[in-house]
């Protein structure tokens, strides 16, 4: 097969950038042919991948992406591509990898939107959401959360037809390794860690919106006993100077550390002790999951698509309102016990030996080859 693939923008280390990366790969082993238009790339070039930039010009986010749309449709057009595939929403894809949540259900809540409705942004990204999913376009969608999934039934009255749910897609080196214990050891020996003490992690770009002042907060309320030995880890690219401030403020300057984008996140996953995501919003959060596989404890914010992962194995603690730093303290306080910790890592580790939480990249990859098949019907 030929196949046109959209993408925004590639961050390597980003899970959207993950997903689409290794279900493509599956494609390109199997022959398929992969031309790749794109705005951004930030990170090495994919073997086998024809990547083609499309230089955009614009004042605006949303100008932006309709120039890109603009100038990379006469491309698609003349391509004679059997599939075109999108991983950010625009008009004209035959399938669609919904990373991102629905954005009409996310702008309806501001008590602003009354007036913003009107405003062209507003306007633009309803449109381009409206061509996915809207019951008279012929999308697919493939559906990573099933609260999206339900909204945007809700808001679209899109066909159940259209919308493929997928299992989640964890890389199978995030699993724990038979020699964990010593390469925990030996991680936690480099960052200088005393055996006692505790290494709360956090993983993820948008510091923010992943709630990273939240895990500061909770960190410098915590019992001075105990506060003094527990460091905050944050591995991702943002910019990360209004966090420290925040730590700076707090006094736990010396124990919050943004170590940026890193390729050694499994490494992470078996030297920490929690895996924090007290996130403000979060579409699914396959790192939640990832940290399961590899029996790391996690505190995650009930925004998070996969925090029902969290609850239904009993491999952490879910978190109603991360904002309310004295109950989420509290609850990190009653976590951070040895036994505790023990016991809700082997909750974690025996519910991924009895669920399937991999094979979402080569799920996604067969839907490729039906949807092909259906076209030619």
């Amino acid at each position: 097969m030929k196949l046109a693939v959209c993408l925004y923008k590639y961050f390597a280390y980003g899970g959207l950038a993950r997903d689409f990366r290794r279900i493509l790969e599956i494609r390109r082993d199997a022959g398929d042919e992969i031309d790749v238009y794109y705005i951004e790339w930030q990170g090495d070039p994919i073997p086998g991948f024809n990547q083609i930039p499309i230089t955009v010009s614009g004042l605006t986010n949303h100008a932006k992406v309709r120039d890109f749309y603009n100038k990379s449709q006469p491309l698609i057009a003349a391509g004679n591509y059997d599939l075109v595939i999108g991983f950010n929403k625009m008009p004209g894809l035959d399938l669609y990898y919904a990373a991102d949540p629905c954005y009409l259900a996310r702008v309806r809540q501001e008590p602003s939107y009354i007036i913003k409705q009107f405003f062209g942004r507003v306007r633009f990204y309803e449109a381009w959401e409206r061509a996915v999913f809207g019951p008279q376009s012929h999308t697919v969608s493939m559906m990573i959360s099933s609260v999206q999934r339900k909204l945007f039934e809700q808001f679209y009255q899109t066909p159940p037809e259209r919308l493929v749910d997928l299992p989640p897609g964890i890389d199978p080196d995030r699993v724990r390794p038979d020699d964990w214990q010593m390469q925990r050891q030996q991680f936690r020996q480099q960052l200088s860690l005393n055996a006692d003490d505790f290494l709360l992690l956090m993983i993820g770009s948008g510091f923010k919106r992943k709630g990273a002042d939240f895990a500061i907060e909770a960190m410098a309320a915590l019992p001075q006993a105990l506060r003094e030995k527990t460091h905050l880890y944050v591995v991702g690219e943002d910019n990360a100077k209004p966090f420290e401030q925040l730590a700076q403020k707090l006094d736990v300057a010396e124990q919050t550390h943004f170590m940026g984008g890193r390729d050694d996140v499994a490494k992470w996953l078996l030297a920490a002790d929690v895996f924090l995501h007290p996130a403000r919003s979060e579409n699914t959060g396959t790192v939640i999951l990832e940290a399961m596989v590899a029996g790391l404890p996690s505190m995650v914010s009930t925004a998070c698509g996969y925090a029902n992962y969290v609850e239904d194995s009993n491999g952490g603690e879910c978190i109603d309102q991360p904002e309310d730093t004295s109950a989420f303290t509290q609850q990190l306080a009653k976590m951070l016990d040895k036994s505790r910790l023990q016991q809700l890592s082997q909750n974690a580790l025996d519910y991924a030996e009895t669920h399937d939480l991999y094979s979402m990249p080569q799920r996604a990859a067969d839907l490729i080859v039906e949807l092909r098949q259906h076209k030619k019907k």
